[in-house]
């Protein structure tokens, strides 16, 4: 049927297909931005959480002293800071002070390509404000540089009376969550399609009905207007609106115009009875089973375009089901994974615990040896107090042997052997002297030795004690948590599970409910099919009788020609 702008069939498929792709759209977009507002929000309470654990770790203190690199203080915090780089999430930590209004200048910074300097003045954010007043925040505004989109965390340090000298930033790279967000969008696109796709299917559908009941009604008026109407047919439609409405009142308009013509033809009723009635039966009949079998025909090809529409749209819920079926698959192996990982963290602070008992042990141990060490060190210093009385003893005998030399001179020949013999104890002296030196020289060395050894002893025990079993206990804290975050996950996981179960089983209804569907629309298209070749095979019976009846029609062709321009 011809029109001079757009049909109503078309414009209606167009009015429906386009209010449900923007409805739609509207839909994917607003669970687009609520899903990139709610990780956003996420990762920030993550910077501002760590950069809390952070602070509550580094003594204010020591950390207000900080003046320069080689500072014991500065070594500390550094060293506390940067076990939170080895983190995935954690891009930058670094620590500030304020020296003056809206002032801020870098501490520690563990950036290992460009840290900023000691003191290095930082542009002053309006979250500072709150920070420095003691309270953690976080920064409103998301940070963009060359290396991506970072969210920033700040938490104040407190000293031993509880003042505020300076605060720990944690900045932590979107990049991640933007690539999340990118799959979900790309999922909510998928589905956005999946369903503009069966609303448009939908919408074609109610537009060829549509359009199959105005195209009866224009072919009926057209026969009218035409001079060529069938007025024993009457127009079929069971629409239950106001197409069928129409269809009755022309119905009706025909039914009146039939009567008129009947009634003009009443003059010759007696002349052209019985072919009349043959004819008119044999052509009515003819008229009849044509106009079925067209109709018919008609509905059996839209019962197979029906029929492919529905198994597109149930080749697309098959999708869409396998969809959902990996992603349940995916999320179980993650449960699985979460659960396996919380396992191995709590095994970790297990074995982390066992080892800080073990150290401690030993640094006990250490202390009993040095202190056994200490004691028997004194021995060595008695030594030195026998050598000292040995070299006294040995100057008074060298004195006496001198004396007993010189008294031997006097006596002449008599005092010969004596003068020998004080000779030789004089030799010993010397060599009794210098013995006792060695032993001094010995002596002193192997104090210097003991003490030395004392003091490494000590230095290990105090590093141990400082610096080992705090780290000991800080990774079974950690282990702890990493062990209740990964539960936590786990958690999470199984739940979706559950909801993706619950849609997988409402596609499986779907998919089965179309599948019934398509089976009763295929089954009806052969049926029709066949009653329209029925249909055929009856109209050549009645070509048959047509010829007949012929014969008989010539007795009233004078009449037919005045009412030849209607079929009645």
């Amino acid at each position: 049927m011809k029109t001079r702008r757009l049909s109503l069939r078309t414009k209606i498929t167009l009015i429906i297909a386009i209010s449900s792709v923007l409805c739609l759209g509207i839909f994917g977009f607003v669970c687009y931005q609520r899903v990139s507002k709610e990780l956003i929000e996420q990762i920030r309470a993550e910077a501002l959480h760590i950069a809390e654990i952070a602070a509550s770790e580094i003594d204010g203190d020591s950390y207000a002293t900080i003046s320069d690199y080689d500072d014991d203080a500065f070594v500390e915090v550094y060293d506390g800071l940067i076990k939170y780089r080895e983190s995935s999430v954690v891009e930058y930590i670094y620590t500030m002070r304020q020296t003056g209004p809206q002032k801020s200048v870098f501490v520690v910074d563990t950036d290992p390509d460009e840290p900023g300097e000691i003191d290095e003045e930082y542009d002053w954010l309006e979250v500072f404000d709150t920070v420095y007043g003691g309270t953690p925040a976080w920064d409103e505004d998301l940070t963009v540089d060359e290396w991506g989109v970072f969210i920033s965390g700040y938490a104040p340090i407190f000293d031993s009376n509880n003042k505020v000298v300076g605060l720990v930033g944690c900045d932590v790279s979107l990049n991640e969550m933007n690539r999340d967000v990118a799959v979900v969008g790309g999922l909510v696109i998928t589905l956005v399609a999946i369903f503009s796709i069966v609303l448009i299917l939908l919408a074609g559908i109610i537009g060829f009905k549509l359009g199959r009941n105005l195209k009866a009604l224009y072919l009926k008026v057209h026969e009218i207007n035409s001079g060529d109407a069938d007025l024993t047919k009457q127009v079929t439609i069971n629409s239950g609106d106001e197409l069928e409405t129409i269809a009755g009142e022309v119905n009706t308009f025909i039914s009146h115009i039939r009567e008129q013509m009947v009634g003009a033809a009443g003059t010759s009723e007696i002349v052209a009875e019985n072919s009349e009635a043959m004819e008119s039966l044999v052509e009515e009949c003819r008229g009849s089973l044509s106009g079925i079998a067209s109709d018919l025909l008609r509905l059996s090809e839209s019962m197979k375009d029906t029929s492919s529409d529905t198994s597109a749209i149930l080749d697309g819920i098959n999708k869409s089901s396998d969809i959902v079926e990996r992603a349940y698959e995916n999320s179980n192996r993650k449960a699985d994974d979460a659960n396996r990982i919380s396992s191995e963290a709590g095994e970790m602070e297990r074995k982390i615990a066992q080892k800080s008992q073990n150290t401690t042990a030993m640094v006990d141990s250490l202390k009993e040896r040095l202190e056994e060490a200490a004691l028997k060190c004194q021995a060595v210093h008695e030594i030195e107090e026998l050598a000292d009385k040995i070299l006294k003893v040995s100057s008074t005998t060298k004195m006496l042997s001198l004396n007993a030399s010189i008294e031997a001179a006097r006596a002449g020949e008599a005092g010969r052997g004596f003068s020998i013999i004080a000779g030789d104890v004089q030799d010993l002296s010397s060599q009794i002297t210098e013995l006792v030196e060695n032993i001094r020289e010995t002596n002193e060395q192997v104090i210097v030795s003991v003490e030395g050894l004392i003091d490494n002893v000590k230095e290990t025990t105090g590093f141990l004690n400082d610096e080992v079993l705090p780290d000991y206990r800080e990774f079974s804290k950690m282990g702890a948590d990493y062990s209740t975050n990964m539960s936590d996950m786990s958690n999470a996981l199984k739940e979706i599970n559950e909801n993706l179960a619950k849609v997988d089983g409402s596609m499986n209804m779907i998919r089965e409910r179309a599948d019934s569907i398509n089976s009763v629309i295929t089954e009806s298209s052969e049926k029709i099919e066949s009653v329209a070749k029925g249909s055929a095979v009856l109209e050549g019976n009645m070509n048959d009788l047509t010829e007949k009846a012929v014969k008989n029609n010539d007795e009233a062709k004078n009449l037919n020609d005045n009412i030849s321009e209607y079929k009645l």
